[in-house]
């Protein structure tokens, strides 16, 4: 399923905009789903994930660039245009050319979610660190985490060949009386196909679209994606620990296992939807997210 318009035009491909060697590691799942405990993992493991991040530890660069509903309608050229972006600003490619630069101007005009004021300043440190050359060059461990990373997926991969994806999954029952709905708001009409209202059970809509998408995208990246379990990983760190340093080729030691298990602590939210009423919920949403639990 793409959520996202195909306009005319053909590209040169990433082999010609300089994206084809770059081998990044993203992550993303629904807002509230746990993708910072990944970030604070990867930034243990020397992973850099870009100097302007928020509270949660969002790569705010791709938010700046990739979070807003126009996003959806670019074609390839343009889509590539703000992701060399991202890129050059991750691993500190050099300072903007004129058209970067009129690319970001245009992309600071306040839009759903981000006041214009918000977007200079993610835009300014974007340009600082891309003319760096420094702090974030010549790094074989760099990548971002945005949760709302996996709504342009698809499109990542075919521009990223190389583009390892941690997709963080909590329970689909549980993110239905979650209080972050950001997602909902600004993707919801596009991924369900109609309007969409702030409720548990259009989170829980919202929610089975994004996993059945995601996982369909995974399944063509192969070895270069995991759906990594939030619930789970809170269960049994130490497994969960394992399975992400096997997916990142970093060798699993005991210590290290054992100080990335630690940072582990699962949240009280766990298991909520239990004081909840159900019937509130369409019942194919709740057997599909009892499916994708069972099978964790």
């Amino acid at each position: 399923m793409a959520i996202h318009g195909m306009s005319a035009g053909m590209t040169a491909g990433p082999a010609a905009t300089g994206l084809a060697d770059a081998a990044p590691v993203a992550v993303g799942g629904v807002g509230g789903s746990g993708t910072r405990l990944v970030a604070r993992m990867l930034d243990a493991l020397g992973f850099r994930l870009g100097a302007d991040r928020n509270e949660a530890d969002d790569t705010l660069w791709f938010t700046l660039l990739f979070k807003q509903r126009e996003v959806l309608a670019l074609d390839d050229a343009a889509f590539e245009a703000r992701l060399r972006l991202l890129v050059g600003g991750l691993t500190a490619a050099g300072p903007p050319d004129a058209a970067q630069r009129e690319l970001l101007d245009q992309l600071c005009h306040e839009r759903l979610q981000a006041p214009a004021a918000w977007l200079r300043q993610r835009a300014a440190t974007l340009i600082e660190a891309m003319a760096d050359g420094v702090a974030e060059a010549k790094h074989d461990r760099w990548g971002w985490k945005e949760p709302n990373t996996h709504v342009v997926l698809d499109r990542l991969t075919r521009a990223l060949p190389r583009l390892r994806y941690i997709h963080v999954m909590r329970s689909g029952l549980d993110m239905a009386w979650s209080g972050n709905r950001n997602q909902l708001e600004l993707w919801g009409p596009a991924l369900l196909g109609r309007p969409v209202e702030d409720t548990p059970r259009d989170a829980l809509a919202y929610w089975c679209a994004a996993h059945r998408r995601v996982l369909e995208i995974g399944a063509a990246m192969g070895r270069r994606f995991l759906l990594l379990d939030y619930d789970a990983f809170c269960q049994s760190p130490g497994q969960g620990v394992a399975q992400l340093l096997d997916f990142l080729g970093q060798p699993p030691a005991p210590q290290r296992v054992a100080q990335l298990a630690a940072l582990v602590a699962a949240p009280a939210s766990l298991g909520r939807h239990r004081a909840h009423d159900l019937g509130k919920l369409d019942p194919a949403d709740v057997a599909y997210a009892r499916q994708l639990e069972s099978q964790g």
